[in-house]
């Protein structure tokens, strides 16, 4: 059996209601909720049986949320990129992975992008350096790479990564 993490899409107060996620990684043996943005850590024998397991127990609830996998391996290889050191150290919290379900077909916009973000595309992940300022930001990132993704923080990348025993 292999670690993956299992991010949710589109977890927020409205579906804590319906879903509460110490139940939902309950649901699911030896799952392991982490933070409250729909983060669980479980075993199984491949991405595709984990991404099975969460998507039962999600639809169990009465939703139909996106959930997006990634192995271990995989998240080592995002820590190691490490895109945007200064970001990473200065706001980590506004240095965003948005995780898509495969790679899109990165839009020459974002190619060529000229900010003010900063953009780094690695396999089916969007690295967003947001300048320490998230608010602002104009990226209509699923409406222009025409994809579905989940976007979480680089402190929580990290402490996602953790808790599969990646050293960053």
């Amino acid at each position: 059996m292999t670690r993956y993490l299992a991010l949710l899409r589109a977890i927020g107060p409205a579906t804590h209601a319906k879903m509460p996620l110490r139940a939902l990684a309950e649901r699911i043996e030896g799952a392991v909720n982490i933070g409250n943005t729909g983060n669980i850590i479980l075993a199984a024998a491949s991405a595709a049986e984990a991404k099975a397991l969460v998507s039962e127990v999600v639809a169990g609830f009465g939703l139909d949320s996106d959930v997006f996998i990634r192995s271990r391996r995989q998240m080592q290889m995002l820590i190691n990129l490490s895109p945007f050191p200064e970001a990473q150290a200065k706001w980590p919290n506004a240095l965003g992975v948005c995780f898509f379900h495969k790679a899109p077909a990165w839009p020459a916009a974002y190619r060529r992008y000229a900010g003010p973000e900063h953009l780094m595309m690695f396999s089916n992940h969007l690295i967003v350096d947001y300048g320490g300022q998230i608010t602002g930001s104009r990226l209509t990132i699923e409406k222009t790479t025409g994809a579905r993704m989940t976007q979480r923080n680089w402190s929580s990348v990290l402490r996602l990564a953790t808790q599969l025993g990646i050293a960053a």
